[in-house]
């Protein structure tokens, strides 16, 4: 079938839009207020000027259905078309020229599981799709250069009303991810009488900002999440305490082993590139929770003057001084310490007179922060640890704890660095969906 008569069937089907939802019986006066009814909205259709021929595999966004506003548990029909923009044509059931969908980032990340659709595995609905993070498999057994596939999948809301995204981007399975074009499904989940959820909350996710503080305006790079909607592990690529040669990775790694979407460095270390870390490489003076081991690396050094930053699912606990928490041995799930602590409930604290003389100097510089409802992961540049202190003041977080910053800082969200890749690390801090 060629492009343009593909083209033609695509934007008649767009025009028509899909069928509204039968309901079984009309309902009643007095219950026409408490009723859910679901809806569809128009079809986006293919942008025009498509390329063709390019070498090798190549994907070309090429139209989808529209965004569903569903009742709870009530299931969908979403349908996407791809145009194959290569030279080489994809076969299915033939590893390394099959093509898939596959759930991308910022929501819910590359390969992470989404409370809209899966096979059941890693906590995703059975909804039929290939895995919990391919979304669907390409419908005919060939696609050649110039032809069009029609990517259909089910999407099944969640019992909680609210605002969902499911972004996706083709690939082929075991070759390699197609272009990414940004294509996403916003499903709209009402509430049980059928009124629209609260609008969707505005500043979470990454962001790069300007923050003025007392001391001057910084910019920031920013990760801000619900801590009811995400679980914060801290990690340690060492599983038993390591004082030279300790096993380090780089973030991405980090955040594809366990399935987040979003990390950031971790501790204070000791790099190879550093002549005084001779005996010492990538070793950490500093206690890390290893959420996955559920034990302490470094479990003497509570015993300590640094600050610390404690989790218990999304519930907070700060100490300026560990060996406080040494002494109290509350249950956690994740938990990090450095020097010095910024903040403490509300207020920054003046560390100047322990501070080192990098840290006293300006650069680049990373914290991790809470409120009593959000987690603040940030890198901010051109800045001392004390203007940190005051950034993260200056953004809401209630307690605050110093991280590593300079060649180290790293943060990856949505499937890409941000800040980074920086050295490879011994411990770092993820996020995952809960």
């Amino acid at each position: 079938m060629s492009p343009l008569l593909v083209a033609a069937l695509v934007l008649s089907w767009l025009a028509v839009g899909p069928a509204p939802r039968a309901l079984a019986a009309p309902p009643s006066p007095a219950s026409a207020a408490a009723t859910c009814a679901s809806s569809v909205g128009p079809g986006i259709p293919h942008p025009a000027g498509l390329p063709s021929g390019q070498s090798g595999f190549h994907a070309q966004w090429y139209g989808q259905s529209g965004y569903p506003t569903l009742c709870p548990g009530e299931r969908s029909t979403a349908t996407v078309a791809y145009y194959n923009s290569g030279s080489a044509g994809w076969v299915r059931g033939r590893m390394g020229q099959v093509a898939y969908l596959g759930t991308w980032g910022p929501e819910p990340g590359q390969d992470a599981a989404t409370p809209l659709g899966g096979n059941g595995a890693a906590g995703s609905p059975a909804t039929g799709w290939p895995s919990f993070n391919r979304i669907a498999i390409q419908p005919a057994d060939y696609v050649g250069p110039g032809q069009v596939s029609w990517f259909q999948f089910p999407i099944q809301a969640p019992a909680a009303a609210g605002y969902y995204r499911l972004y996706l981007r083709p690939l082929i399975e075991g070759a390699t991810w197609l272009e990414d074009f940004g294509v996403f499904w916003l499903v709209t989940v009402l509430n049980p009488d059928g009124s629209r959820p609260s609008p969707p909350e505005t500043g979470l996710g990454y962001g790069y900002q300007s923050v003025s503080t007392v001391r001057g305006s910084f910019n920031v790079h920013l990760i801000k999440e619900r801590l009811s909607a995400v679980t914060v592990k801290t990690l340690t690529a060492n599983v038993t305490d390591c004082s030279n040669n300790c096993p380090a990775k780089p973030l991405a790694q980090y955040v594809s082993e366990n399935a987040a979407y979003a990390g950031m460095n971790g501790t204070y270390l000791c790099p190879p590139d550093y002549a005084q870390c001779a005996g010492k490489v990538n070793s950490y003076d500093y206690a890390v929770y290893n959420s996955n081991l559920r034990r302490w690396i470094n479990y003497n050094a509570l015993n300590a003057q640094n600050g610390g930053l404690f989790f218990n699912g999304a519930s907070t606990s700060v100490y300026r001084r560990t060996y406080v928490y040494f002494q109290q041995q509350t249950p956690i799930n994740a938990a990090i310490t450095n020097f010095p602590l910024l903040v403490q409930n509300g207020a920054v604290i003046d560390s100047t007179a322990e501070q080192n003389g990098s840290q006293l100097l300006k650069g680049t510089k990373g914290a991790i922060g809470v409120d009593a409802t959000y987690v603040y992961l940030a890198i901010v540049t051109n800045a001392t640890v004390s203007d940190a202190a005051y950034v993260m003041q200056a953004l809401g977080a209630r307690d605050a704890l110093n991280l590593d910053g300079g060649g180290t800082a790293a943060m990856w969200i949505g499937g890409s660095y941000k800040v980074g890749p920086g050295r490879l690390l011994p411990n770092a801090i993820v996020l995952t969906k809960p």
